[in-house]
């Protein structure tokens, strides 16, 4: 019997998400975004059932995500975020991958190159894309240039009523207008973009923790189906005597006899340190609280609600850490963080079981 924690991906919910996701968009394309392994969840897995299901436009943060997407997809359109330096420019033309320019430095780069590329400019995140001081320059360099995507991202698309949104919708609506003999599709809209409605989706969405199950902004699920659901094993049950401390630095007090679970996962594997005290995990459908500090490798809930309920539990039982009842969202918002972070901290060392329906 392994001990180790098991993460199950279910590449039905996957296929749901990127179909609802595509239903609100209407005549826009829906394409993903599959960055850091495919935000945790393996883009081994995700990518190709994503292909599968029609979706034929990827986007990754680096060109080395980039190299390893080709070689799982070979027809499929890959946009890298971050761009590449001019010495890898030939290697994206062999292998038909598309940097993303954020500089008018790095759109030089590009003129005579006879390489096709995307431009990221910035309507009002000031991050990363060409600044609107620049705004010039990019047009003077288009007619020199093979564009075939136009971009830009959203600061506060999370927050529905924030007036961030609409100027920033302006800004780049007013610079599409400019440039649309250059340039043959716009993109805007991520997952939280695709719900701020159609005059923000353009020809191209690009949505990432909707497609793998959570939401922008975990305090207001938008009821994604679960991808990936995370089990591990009890591997001791114990009575705690009233008055006996639990886990490192004794911060929990029992205030009555009890009995407690010992489950094999941890910080290590992505259970935050910040969820001790303050979340549950599920077995047979029953709530039972963490009590005592998350470990690297450990931790320790309370299952006197199993002895009320009348339902055993024995060493070596799989007990639901995140999932169906025990949504990334509820994790991400009792950690006082986000699904994005939460799903892409999932560690190296699970057992992974893939279910087709």
């Amino acid at each position: 019997m392994s001990r180790r924690p098991r993460l199950t991906l279910s590449a039905e919910a996957l296929v749901e998400n990127f179909e609802r996701l595509s239903s609100l968009l209407g005549a826009t394309n829906c394409g993903a975004t599959v960055k850091a392994d495919a935000y945790g969840i393996g883009i081994d897995f995700v990518a190709p059932v994503l292909c599968d299901a029609g979706c034929e436009v990827f986007f990754v943060a680096y060109l080395k995500e980039a190299i390893k997407l080709r070689t799982l997809l070979p027809r499929a359109n890959i946009y890298i975020f971050h761009g590449v330096d001019s010495d890898h420019i030939d290697l994206c033309k062999r292998l038909k991958l598309t940097p993303i320019v954020n500089s008018v430095e790095d759109l030089h780069q590009m003129v005579g190159r006879s390489i096709s590329v995307a431009i990221h400019i910035d309507s009002g995140l000031n991050r990363l894309g060409i600044p609107e001081h620049d705004f010039g320059k990019v047009y003077d360099l288009l007619p020199q240039l093979s564009c075939d995507l136009f971009m830009s991202h959203l600061a506060c698309a999370d927050e529905p009523n924030n007036p961030q949104n609409q100027r920033q919708l302006r800004n780049f609506q007013n610079i599409c207008e400019g440039i649309r003999n250059h340039v043959e599709q716009f993109s805007f809209a991520n997952t939280a973009g695709i719900f701020l409605g159609r005059h923000y989706h353009f020809d191209l969405a690009r949505p990432g923790i909707g497609l793998y199950g959570g939401s922008p902004d975990p305090k207001h699920p938008q009821g994604f189906a679960a991808v990936v659901s995370w089990h591990a094993r009890v591997l001791e049950i114990q009575l705690v005597k009233k008055g006996e401390r639990i886990g490192y630095g004794g911060s929990f007090k029992s205030t009555n006899d009890m009995f407690i679970a010992t489950l094999g996962t941890g910080y290590a594997d992505g259970y935050l340190r910040a969820l001790s005290h303050h979340s549950e995990v599920v077995f047979d459908g029953c709530s039972l609280p963490v009590v005592g500090r998350v470990s690297m490798d450990l931790i320790t809930v309370d299952i006197s609600p199993l002895k009320i309920a009348g339902i055993p539990m024995a060493k070596g039982d799989w007990v639901e850490i995140m999932g169906n009842a025990m949504s990334v969202d509820t994790l991400a918002a009792r950690s006082e963080t986000i699904g994005y972070e939460f799903l892409t901290r999932l560690g190296s060392r699970f057992e992974k079981k893939i279910i087709e329906g």
